[in-house]
């Protein structure tokens, strides 16, 4: 049953889990212990859904970064959250540059590294040397899964804490409330993964129901409509402006959409 889809191909539900449990081996072996947190600031793809999923299988917080925010903004969450690790994407790379020395508690950073296999794409991140993934006791109600970040419209950004329990409450009533259908459903999301809707709807429900994620890093109308047909997504995110676009596709775009 397919988890991610892609053009570079599929990874079922199988070979995710394994993936994240050699992300969160990794981790380990780097030092990161159960309550520690670890940024993330990569685009929509399938290393963000991958090392997301292994932070939290490390016992780690997992601390997205969004991508539209400046250099001091980036060193702010980082301190403020106390990061020991970033797991960054190339394409970022300088925007991360330099940041280690100035963020207090951040110990090292990964790469992503662009590749058609993902594990090559995670490189050191997922070749743990022990390659077993740690097994720590989590207390779903006091152990934080998640902090994410406001848009700091006011000043910095701040932090919302999210525990285990509060993204299992929301990933069971999204999953009632769409009846997402195991080994059917198929989202495509090109809404920014880093936000808590594509996050928990887009990301976690899909792979915690036995569906699949569609991830997009950019929302360029007529390739969206390309991949709802190429992958026969069923279900897609999207906020009104998107609608508005997507309702101005040229007529023989429109039997893209079908499924």
């Amino acid at each position: 049953v397919p988890a991610i889809l892609t053009d570079a191909g599929v990874i079922d539900h199988r070979r995710f889990h394994r993936l994240a449990g050699d992300i969160a081996a990794g981790l380990a072996a780097r030092g990161i212990e159960p309550g520690d947190r670890v940024a993330l600031y990569a685009p929509n793809g399938a290393e963000f859904a991958i090392v997301y999923v292994g932070i939290l299988l490390a016992g780690a917080t997992v601390v997205p970064i969004n991508l539209l925010i400046n250099r001091p903004e980036i060193l702010h969450i980082l301190n403020y959250s106390g990061a020991r690790g970033l797991v960054f994407h190339e394409a970022l790379a300088e925007k991360v540059r330099d940041l280690a020395g100035q963020a207090g508690m951040l110990r090292w950073s990964a790469r992503i590294v662009p590749a058609a296999d993902p594990r090559i794409a995670l490189g050191e991140l997922a070749d743990a040397p022990a390659g077993v993934p740690p097994s720590p006791t989590i207390e779903a109600r006091e152990h934080l899964a998640a902090i994410l970040y406001t848009s700091g419209t006011t000043g910095f950004p701040k932090g919302a804490m999210l525990t285990h329990a509060n993204l299992v409450a929301n990933v069971r009533s999204v999953r009632h409330a769409m009846k997402w259908r195991p080994g059917l459903d198929r989202v495509l999301v090109v809404l920014p993964m880093f936000h808590a809707f594509a996050a928990t709807v887009g990301m976690l429900t899909p792979l915690a129901s036995g569906c699949a994620l569609i991830p997009m890093a950019r929302f360029e109308p007529e390739a969206v409509a390309e991949a709802i047909a190429r992958h026969r997504a069923s279900i897609f995110l999207g906020v009104p402006s998107m609608y508005a676009v997507l309702l101005r596709l040229r007529e023989e775009r429109i039997s893209q959409l079908r499924s």
